[in-house]
């Protein structure tokens, strides 16, 4: 009986199972690694992308700071402008009106001296216009509260700081003359009310640290309106 053929030409199933299987990860080392490569140029890209996000969006908050700080600060400047402007014609008044009753007063101060007769006396009060001055000083102190003054130019600082600490001077200086010529020390002993015999000596000193500060005044408004490219700034419209 012959043989079946059909035993010598099957394939071992073994075999056949085997050629179809998947490959295995370590079967095909490079093909492995080319389906799994990182993608570092796209990752590069992404990352870029978001740095330059926030660094625009810093610098975008960086610019409006910048522009809030400005406007603070111009905003401030014209305050203090107006203020010193005020301040100047307070203080013109002021000199003014010492300019007109020293020469009295050191008239009074002669007399007195020399034993005769003054001309001028008070009864524990003091002259008209010899008290204290209101000089403002608000929008200094705002500007100081509001820490505007920390992106101010130097020069503008130094000399605003100065302008304000001789303003206070002068303030300082009016208590003490207010206090001290209501002692009894200057006064005369006469049968007059209250005759004055020191005062024009201390108006006369008053008189120059009025000076100083008036220039001062000039001064710092020069500089505050040059700052702001305004000539105009903290004008003074007198209502007569």
């Amino acid at each position: 009986m012959p043989e079946d053929s059909s035993t010598e030409t099957q394939t071992p199933r073994g075999n056949a199972d085997e050629s179809e299987l998947p490959e295995a990860p370590g079967d095909a080392p490079g093909r492995g690694r080319a389906t799994q490569r990182i993608p570092f140029g796209r990752l590069a890209l992404e990352f870029v992308v978001i740095v330059v996000g926030v660094l625009v969006a810093l610098g975008f908050d960086q610019w409006m700071t910048n522009i809030d700080q400005r406007q603070l600060v111009n905003e401030t400047l014209y305050a203090l402008a107006a203020e010193i402007a005020e301040n100047t014609v307070t203080l013109d008044r002021r000199m003014a009106y010492h300019d007109e009753i020293l020469p009295g007063l050191v008239e009074n101060q002669r007399a007195a001296e020399a034993g005769e007769r003054q001309s001028i006396s008070i009864s524990g009060a003091l002259p008209e216009g010899l008290g204290l001055t209101p000089l403002r000083s608000t929008a200094w102190e705002l500007a100081s509260v509001t820490e505007a003054v920390r992106h101010f130019d130097l020069p503008i600082l130094s000399t605003l700081s100065l302008t304000y600490a001789l303003q206070e001077s002068l303030h300082e200086y009016d208590r003490i003359v207010s206090a001290g010529i209501i002692q009894p020390q200057f006064f005369a002993a006469t049968d007059q009310p209250g005759p004055i015999i020191y005062l024009g000596v201390m108006v006369s000193d008053v008189r120059a640290r009025e000076d100083e500060l008036g220039r001062f005044y000039a001064e710092t408004l020069r500089h505050v309106r040059q700052q702001l490219g305004d000539p105009e700034a903290g004008a003074v419209v007198e209502v007569r």
